[in-house]
């Protein structure tokens, strides 16, 4: 509540018949009143005219899932229908035509699709298919697990840890903003 309370502020305010509508409509979705997700649904469907909403599934569905795997991606990352359809298409483009993951691993795990592609799942991406190419790693970590590592547990494990690599891996995973200084730098000088 202290999170809606932040975020949307006007949520305690309404009438209360429209906040009852609003989770009624959360609960519809399959969503139960003990469950922490449900405060994270109702801010979605509050941040969003319900046309919006129901385009955003309608996307996703065209993307080739099933109306109940939408639904599903949606309880488990409510947060996911507040990203722009240009990043989820760009996220649901990577991780199955890239990556080559199953449509299941993004039914189990919509929340990849929430993180920066350019800050965060491209780099990292990057990253491994330099060390697979070199053959730095014994065992190949799983790609989705590197995502959820945070930063510094990232560069410790997969930078750092290659002393005679570290310079390679990390333009590699931090090059786009190596270029945009440049650039910052470039428009500067002029």
């Amino acid at each position: 509540l202290s999170m809606l309370l932040t975020r949307q502020p006007w949520l305690f305010v309404i009438q209360e018949n429209k906040l009852r509508g609003l989770v009624s409509r959360v609960l519809d979705m399959g969503f139960v009143v003990n469950s922490r997700m449900l405060v994270y649904a109702v801010y979605t469907v509050s941040c969003m005219s319900h046309e919006t909403f129901m385009r955003k599934l309608d996307f996703i569905r065209s993307s080739g899932f099933s109306s109940d795997e939408c639904m599903e991606m949606f309880r488990k990352a409510p947060g996911l229908l507040r990203a722009s359809e240009e990043k989820l298409k760009l996220g649901i483009e990577f991780f199955m035509n890239t990556i080559k993951l199953e449509r299941s691993v993004l039914i189990r795990l919509p929340s990849c699709l929430m993180f920066s592609m350019e800050e965060r799942v491209i780099p990292r991406y990057r990253v491994l298919q330099i060390m697979k190419s070199k053959r730095l790693l014994k065992k190949e970590p799983s790609f989705l697990h590197m995502l959820n590592l945070t930063e510094e547990v990232f560069l410790t494990k997969f930078i750092a840890k290659f002393s005679d690599h570290t310079e390679e891996l990390l333009v590699a995973y931090k090059g786009h903003l190596l270029d945009s200084s440049s650039e910052d730098e470039t428009l500067i000088c002029v």
